[in-house]
């Protein structure tokens, strides 16, 4: 009996041994086998959204929020252990090495997902590589792209149902909205189509909000979640974003794209102008840097420029009376996680890397504002 009982152990640390293996031999070969990385997203990968994500989708909160905080504790708990294992090693450290074992478990499954539901997928192919030419733009097509994405953003405005304070609000329904402008896309883009489940908004948006984000994806639940204390305008286009990264689409900027493509071709005004509004800003800096002059571009009407923001003031003010962190401290700790990790993936330029959008902006209107 004993001799079973110690092999039993000794299978169950090769196994997890295995798991951390396993996870760093793919994660290696991804960076060099891009076919490889592109068979696994578009054949592979949708397996973990038809099973994982169907289970995850039974619940109407985040599981992975939860799991954050439960995380947090079980670190905690970690270093009481040590710690009385340091003092009383005889009485506590065997208690302290089940523990640690089992800690080990649950990290084995945070780093087999977060590789394969993420950090595998930094390497695909990009969508410029499998779709648009490698071309080059300038000046004028910049403008031309600001144009129209202004013009129709104001358009939109004035269409938009607002409450007396002016705000723009919205009685359709959202979740299903959002899912079917990603399924209509999903026929351009092969890895878009199929299963979407309702995007999971996020209980602790507030400090949420002093990160300066509007969604998340955690790869280890495979859930899409969104900011409700952001302005509503923001939410469609950021739920397409997060339901991209739930397709394969871990590059921001492409997720930035398709939550703009989404929003723009659904036949729901609100989608569209959420749309618009999520790449104004992208491409107003980049206008700003070609030096030209303000008065040869569309101006944004007021409703438009009220719109463009990531939390009103009634929000904001909120968020600071409920903050035990401040909003500078919590948002450069953020900065530095999301740059260190985009870093160690490939992604030499960073945060920088979201603005990128405009570039693939100016390939989805190629053709459409000018001639080739």
């Amino acid at each position: 009996m004993k001799r079973f009982v110690g092999k039993k152990i000794k299978l169950r640390h090769k196994v997890l041994l295995g798991i951390y293996l396993f996870s760093i031999i793919v994660y290696s070969l991804a960076w060099f086998l891009k076919p490889a990385v592109d068979f696994y997203r578009l054949s592979v990968f949708p397996l973990w959204t038809n099973t994982l994500a169907r289970v995850m989708s039974l619940f109407p909160f985040s599981v992975g929020e939860i799991l954050i905080y439960v995380g947090i504790f079980f670190v905690f708990v970690a270093m009481i252990f040590l710690f009385l294992s340091i003092w009383k090693k005889q009485v506590f450290w065997n208690k302290a090495k089940k523990y640690y074992e089992f800690l080990l478990w649950v990290i084995a499954w945070v780093v087999l997902t977060e590789t394969m539901n993420c950090f595998v997928l930094y390497h695909a192919s990009t969508v410029e590589e499998q779709y648009y030419e490698n071309k080059t733009y300038g000046r004028e097509e910049l403008c031309l792209v600001y144009g129209e994405v202004v013009e129709r953003a104001n358009e939109l405005s004035l269409a938009m149902e607002r409450d007396a304070a002016g705000n723009v609000v919205y009685d359709g329904d959202l979740y299903a909205a959002c899912k079917t402008a990603m399924q209509e896309l999903g026929t351009t883009y092969p890895y878009l189509s199929g299963y979407y489940p309702n995007p999971k908004p996020i209980a602790s948006s507030d400090f949420m909000s002093q990160q300066y984000l509007t969604g998340i994806y955690f790869p280890f639940t495979l859930e899409a979640n969104y900011n409700t204390t952001m302005y509503l305008v923001n939410a469609p286009a950021t739920i397409c974003h997060e339901f991209s990264h739930l397709k394969g689409i871990i590059l921001e900027d492409e997720a930035n794209y398709f939550g703009f493509v989404a929003c723009i071709q659904s036949k729901d005004a609100f989608l569209q102008y959420s749309g618009y509004l999520s790449v104004i800003d992208y491409l107003e800096r980049e206008v700003k840097k070609c030096d030209v002059m303000e008065d040869s571009l569309p101006q944004m009407n007021r409703y438009v420029r009220k719109d463009r923001v990531f939390l009103t003031e009634e929000a904001w003010d909120k968020v600071e009376k409920k903050a035990v962190i401040s909003t500078e401290t919590v948002n450069k700790a953020t900065d530095g996680f999301l740059q260190s990790n985009l870093k160690a993936n490939g992604v030499s330029d960073g945060m920088i890397s979201y603005s990128r959008v405009v570039r693939l902006l100016l390939d989805y209107y190629d053709g459409i504002l000018w001639e080739d």
